[in-house]
C-alpha cells in the first residue's frame, strides 16, 4: 500500500529531474492555487497536476495515496459553507444571494463559491507536495535544499522529519494490522467505542514511536554527526535543459498568478 507521499520508484522523466526544479516548480503551482481565486483555474490545477502524475507513471498510485483526504475535502467545503462569515478572507463589500435556511444555517451564493473555493486549495496544497516526494527520494531532497543555500541543518531535520513521518506510518499500519489479526474490532459501534477501539493501537504506536526516535539519536552519535561540518554527496544530479524548462515555466506561473491577483488581466479570468 502506498502512503500519502511516499517515493515511488520509476523511470520517468519527472523522476530524472534535479530535485532543485521539481522543488521551484511545486513552490509556484502551491503560490498559484493561493493567490487566485477562479474556480476553473484551480480545477485546471489539479487536473494538471494528476496528468503529471500519469505521465511520471504513477497516476494510480498517487490517486490512490489521496483518497484519505478525501473526508477531510468534503468536511472543509461543509465548515466553509456554513461558516464562512467568520473567515478572515472575507470582504465587506461583497453581496450574497440567500439560497436557503436551515434553523440557524444559512447557505448562500457567497458560501457556496467558498465551499468550492477552499476544498480545491487544500487539495492543491496536499496533492502537489505528494507528487513532489512520490518522484523525489529524502536524499535527493536534502540535497536540492542545501544547494539551494539552505543550512545543512535545516536541510537534514526537514528531511529527517519527512523520513520519520514514512517510517510512522507502516509502524502505525503493521500495529494496526497485528490488533486486528487478534480479533480488535475498530470500525464497529459508535464514535465513542471506536475511539477506545484505537487505545489499544495508540499505546504501542506511541511507544514504538519514541524507541524509533531513540534508534535515530544513537545512530547520529555512533557515526559522529555534525552539522556544521561540511558534507559531500556521494552522487548528485546534474541540472539539465529540461531542469531550465520546467524553473522558465515556474516562474512563467508564478508571474501569471501575481499578475492574476493584482487584477491585470479581468476581462479573461
Amino acid at each position: 500500500m502506498v502512503r500519502l507521499g511516499q517515493y515511488v520508484e520509476r523511470d520517468s522523466w519527472m523522476h530524472r529531474l534535479d530535485g532543485r526544479s521539481k522543488l521551484i516548480f511545486s513552490f509556484s503551482l502551491m503560490i498559484c492555487g493561493l493567490l487566485i481565486e477562479n474556480i476553473v483555474i484551480l480545477t485546471s490545477i489539479i487536473l494538471f497536476t494528476i496528468l503529471l502524475s500519469f505521465s511520471a507513471k504513477i497516476g494510480r498510485e498517487f490517486l490512490k495515496s489521496l483518497k484519505g483526504i478525501f473526508y477531510l475535502v468534503l468536511f472543509a467545503g461543509l465548515i466553509w459553507l456554513l461558516f464562512y462569515r467568520t473567515s478572515l478572507f472575507l470582504g465587506k463589500s461583497e453581496n450574497v444571494t440567500v439560497i436557503a435556511r436551515y434553523g440557524p444555517f444559512t447557505i448562500d451564493s457567497l458560501g457556496l463559491i467558498y465551499a468550492i473555493r477552499m476544498p480545491l486549495r487544500i487539495l492543491i496544497a496536499i496533492s502537489i507536495p505528494t507528487l513532489y516526494f512520490m518522484t523525489t527520494t529524502i536524499r535527493e531532497f536534502i540535497i536540492s535544499l542545501v544547494k539551494l543555500k539552505i543550512p545543512y541543518v535545516i536541510a537534514f531535520t526537514f528531511g529527517l522529519a519527512a523520513q520519520l513521518i514514512f517510517s510512522l506510518g507502516d509502524e502505525f499500519e503493521k500495529i494496526k494490522e497485528a490488533q486486528t489479526a487478534r480479533g480488535l474490532s475498530i470500525d464497529e459501534g459508535s464514535l465513542v467505542k471506536r475511539v477506545k477501539n484505537h487505545i489499544p493501537i495508540i499505546v504501542p504506536f506511541t511507544v514504538r514511536s519514541l524507541d524509533l526516535v531513540e534508534q535515530i539519536n544513537i545512530a547520529l552519535n555512533l557515526k559522529h554527526f555534525n552539522p556544521k561540518k561540511k558534507s559531500l554527496f556521494y552522487k548528485e544530479k546534474s541540472f539539465g535543459i529540461n531542469d531550465w524548462i520546467v524553473v522558465v515555466i515556474s516562474l512563467f506561473t508564478l508571474f501569471f498568478s501575481i499578475s492574476l491577483s493584482l487584477g491585470i488581466y479581468p476581462r479573461f479570468f
